[in-house]
């Protein structure tokens, strides 16, 4: 009997211990930390392919992470990387998936400079580490997208938003934040400018990386301590649409239209708005990509988290009605949407 096999027995066991998502299994990120210190900085790529173009002298790019159980090439994954090209960015596709099939390397292929597969060990923070070290030349890089497939979208060009995070105004800047735990920018999308990109921090960040194996070690260290260690280093981090400003404008909304108390509007709908409401007063911070999903994309917000449409966290009424407010952009065909969660969707519907 292989070594593979015994691997195989003990794999739930350890994936139950030891990726746990608690933020305080403490014991678990710490031997998860221990063998990461082991394994050390090394790439976790298997294999890469070319795809269109090539990435010698190139000054912009975006590194885009994807999973899929079955390493299929999804057609909103597609449609990100068409616009993502539209914006002026050259894309390398880094897939965490646990199989890569070829026909699906060559649907890639012609949206995208490079695709790299790679053991999926510290998930996409790890995708993006890797995905960086396989530029040729990291110092002729102006800015760097790092950004996964948790989202659907862009249902507005790029190309405006990116101008509007520029430079001048801050080194590192992300779609949304949240204070969830401390102020952060959310990982989904981060755009790091050369000033964050030589800055010696983060330099040695990328060359003494471990790839740690543990999803509460990574939202811990990574998803929420990311920016505090950026702006440690003295970069200047924002947010293209504040948190702030969207809870704001949600609690002079529903005041100023009286919407608690429209009869009109089903009985669900206005105790979760009211609890939004008591939220907001209170101070409590909330997930704006699950809270104001709506009047994010409503304000020019390019994206809408899957897991909003795949759990629907917050439990939103009418949220079938999601389709109407993509539609409503007129970028994006929501059916490219419907295709992907016909194909991963059990017992829902949405």
């Amino acid at each position: 009997m292989s070594w593979r096999r015994y691997i195989r027995w003990i794999k739930w066991p350890w994936r139950w211990v030891f990726d746990q998502r608690e933020r305080k299994d403490y014991i678990a990120q710490a031997f998860s930390r221990g063998i990461a210190a082991i394994i050390g900085s090394k790439s976790m790529v298997r294999q890469t392919w070319a795809g269109s173009g090539t990435l010698d002298g190139v000054n912009d790019i975006a590194i885009l992470v994807t999973w899929d159980a079955k390493g299929r090439v999804h057609d909103f994954l597609i449609e990100h990387m068409r616009a993502l090209k539209a914006a002026g960015r050259t894309v390398i596709l880094v897939s965490n998936s646990p199989k890569f099939p070829d026909d699906q390397v060559e649907r890639a292929r012609p949206h995208c400079t490079l695709i790299a597969w790679r053991h999926n060990r510290g998930y996409d923070f790890g995708a993006y580490r890797d995905g960086i070290l396989l530029v040729p030349d990291y110092d002729a890089l102006n800015s760097v997208i790092f950004i996964n497939d948790s989202i659907y979208g862009p249902f507005q060009p790029l190309r405006p938003l990116l101008k509007k995070a520029n430079a001048a105004k801050a080194d590192v800047w992300g779609m949304t934040d949240s204070w969830d735990t401390r102020w952060h920018l959310q990982s989904y999308f981060l755009l790091f400018h050369k000033p964050a990109l030589q800055n010696a921090k983060v330099r040695e960040m990328w060359a003494r990386w471990n790839h740690v194996q543990s999803k509460s070690w990574v939202v811990n260290k990574l998803e929420i301590g990311l920016t505090g260690k950026l702006e440690t280093a003295g970069l200047a981090c924002a947010a293209l649409f504040p948190y702030r400003d969207e809870v704001t404008k949600f609690a002079a909304t529903v005041r100023g239209q009286e919407i608690l108390t429209d009869e009109n509007l089903a009985k669900p709908h206005r105790v979760l708005l009211e609890r939004m409401l008591e939220l907001a007063d209170g101070g409590a911070p909330m997930n704006p990509c699950h809270f104001f999903w709506d009047q994010l994309i409503s304000d020019g917000f390019p994206y809408l988290k899957r897991e909003v449409l795949t759990r629907n966290p917050i439990g939103m009424p009418r949220l079938y009605e999601w389709s109407d407010v993509v539609a409503e952009t007129g970028h994006y065909d929501p059916e490219t949407i419907v295709r992907h969660l016909r194909a991963i969707s059990k017992n829902r519907v949405v």
